[in-house]
């Protein structure tokens, strides 16, 4: 199993289709595109990037008015960073946290909310509240 990123027009990735991403959408995508390719042998719209790295075996498909791709490399992150932009959505992962900026796959805005919150004990917060 892994994570997953999604490109997504919705609150939750998995509510892609009431906000969808066409498949023509992704296709028109694809052919101005130089840098992405469709491989039929892994489905109709499976798409390869060739980014350089010979090493890397970097993609991207569709399904369901999304586009995903599996544990992506911080190349292909930045990458799906530069679709979304052009789609009009927003990168998310599994569980819908939004992933806006470059830094942001290694580290996460959103996780120092989650952080902060985890430092500061619930009554200590409760009773600066009261105090203020």
């Amino acid at each position: 199993m892994g994570w997953e990123l999604h490109i997504v027009r919705t609150e939750n990735w998995f509510d892609s289709a009431s906000n969808p991403i066409t498949s023509e959408e992704w296709v028109q995508l694809i052919d101005n595109d130089e840098e992405l390719s469709i491989d039929k042998r892994n489905g109709d719209y499976f798409t390869r990037w060739s980014n350089h790295q010979a090493h890397d075996e970097s993609w991207l498909d569709w399904d369901d008015g999304r586009i995903y791709s599996k544990q992506p490399e911080e190349a292909l992150y930045c990458k799906m960073l530069q679709i979304a932009k052009k789609l009009g959505a927003v990168v998310v992962d599994d569980d819908d946290r939004k992933y806006l900026l470059p830094s942001d796959l290694k580290n996460p805005s959103w996780a120092n909310t989650l952080t902060d919150n985890k430092k500061t004990p619930l009554w200590r917060k409760l009773m600066s509240k009261l105090f203020e």
